[in-house]
């Protein structure tokens, strides 16, 4: 096995002019994935430098383009390139400039959304609340316990889709659970696809709301279901999302902007809870290009419409994928600036590099949607791309 050293990955774009997204897969000669990342290229020659890596690693490259044309270079970088950089690094320390401010939003950029009328209980659309699990039961007790049992609302099911649990604490949750008439518990048994859990759960569910929610989220708020089924009842939503926080009271999501990183995020992330953000945009019941998974609701006749989630997802950007579907399709997409859940995330899925099926998934996505990652109609085109900050760009971008 060839050894990593300092690396330089210097990627050409022939055509077009314009500026493109595209996702890079690095195999080593076993045919195994080693590197991946999507990368926006404006300019017509990209330097991505000092990557540790293998030089003799080839690429593959899934571009959102199908009029680009695009080659990678591996080259080691060498110690002279290497105290370049770190000059170049030392003499832009007294180059920067402060930040301006931020101009006046574009009004198309920054879109509140208010409801037409209000869903009370005298209208009562039956909701289905939907959650895949896989054991977990400390997790998955809470969501029942603060997102079902305890919800006001008062014209709701719940279906549990079980991936394989194997714990009996958690037989034992299922088993408390089944004796109400308003619960129904799915087995599935099979390798995990999470659109694919979703859509069987949706299936099994009778709701006119569908709220497609993760294991680990959870909220102390028993009205947390008004205000998104005000909004998800309104003809002219197609996907409602909700922001929500870490445990330590910063925020995991509160919308998903295309293009930052290359690819998507969460516009906002890690700041503070009670931060709104440039524009206010964290403190704003607004449109967005799409909202995570962890918290979704929709229609069942938008669900339907679209064609459920798309399976060839397995493990990611079924969420996203369904919101531009839903967006393409000319529903807007709402993030509720309340009320805020509480969200575990990673305490079921623990951080590690990217698994075969998640570099697909990406691979498929990119090809898909990489012309909508350009520029996205709901993110200010002055924040930054390189990362979900919502500061301002070092330079401006077109496109």
């Amino acid at each position: 096995m060839a050894k990593e050293i300092l690396c330089q990955i210097k990627m050409i774009r022939y055509a077009p002019e314009r500026p493109i997204v595209a996702f890079f897969r690095f195999l080593n000669a076993a045919g195994e994935y080693v590197i991946t990342f999507p990368f926006r290229l404006q300019k017509p020659v990209t330097h991505f430098n000092e990557v540790m890596m293998d030089p003799s690693l080839t690429a593959q490259i899934d571009c959102g383009d199908p009029d680009a044309r695009i080659s990678v270079r591996i080259t080691p970088c060498g110690r002279r390139y290497y105290w370049g950089r770190k000059l170049g690094r030392f003499l832009d320390n007294f180059r920067r400039k402060p930040q301006p401010a931020l101009p006046a939003p574009e009004p198309t950029r920054i879109a509140p959304f208010a409801a037409q009328g209000v869903a009370t209980f005298s209208a009562r659309p039956l909701v289905s609340i939907v959650i895949p699990t896989r054991d977990h039961v400390d997790l998955l007790a809470r969501a029942v316990e603060t997102l079902f049992e305890r919800a006001s609302w008062p014209n709701k099911e719940l279906v549990i889709v079980d991936n394989g649990s194997v714990e009996p604490e958690t037989f034992d949750l299922f088993d408390r659970l089944r004796g109400r008439p308003d619960v129904a518990i799915l087995r599935r048994d099979e390798a995990f696809n999470f659109a694919r859990l979703v859509n069987e759960g949706v299936r099994a569910s009778t709701g006119e709301v569908i709220a497609l929610l993760n294991n680990d989220v959870e909220t102390s708020d028993p009205d947390w279901l008004s205000p998104l089924v005000a909004l998800a009842v309104d003809p002219r939503v197609g996907v409602v999302g909700v922001k929500l926080l870490h445990e330590n009271r910063t925020v995991q999501h509160a919308g998903i902007a295309l293009g930052i990183r290359g690819l998507v995020a969460h516009a906002g992330a890690g700041r503070e809870a009670d931060d709104p953000g440039p524009y206010a945009m964290l403190a704003t019941t607004r449109r967005v290009s799409a909202v995570t998974g962890a918290c979704l609701l929709t229609r069942r006749g938008v669900f339907d419409s679209l064609g459920l989630f798309d399976e060839k997802f397995v493990v990611e950007f079924n969420d996203v994928d369904y919101c531009l579907r839903a967006g393409a399709a000319g529903y807007a997409v709402v993030s509720a600036a309340t009320p805020a859940l509480l969200h575990k995330e990673g305490s079921t899925r623990q951080a590690r590099p990217l698994r075969k099926q998640e570099v697909l998934d990406r691979a498929l996505f990119m090809t898909r949607w990489g012309q909508s990652l350009v520029d996205d109609p709901f993110y200010p085109p002055e924040l930054t791309l390189h990362d979900e900050s919502l500061t301002l760009a070092t330079e401006p971008r077109n496109g």
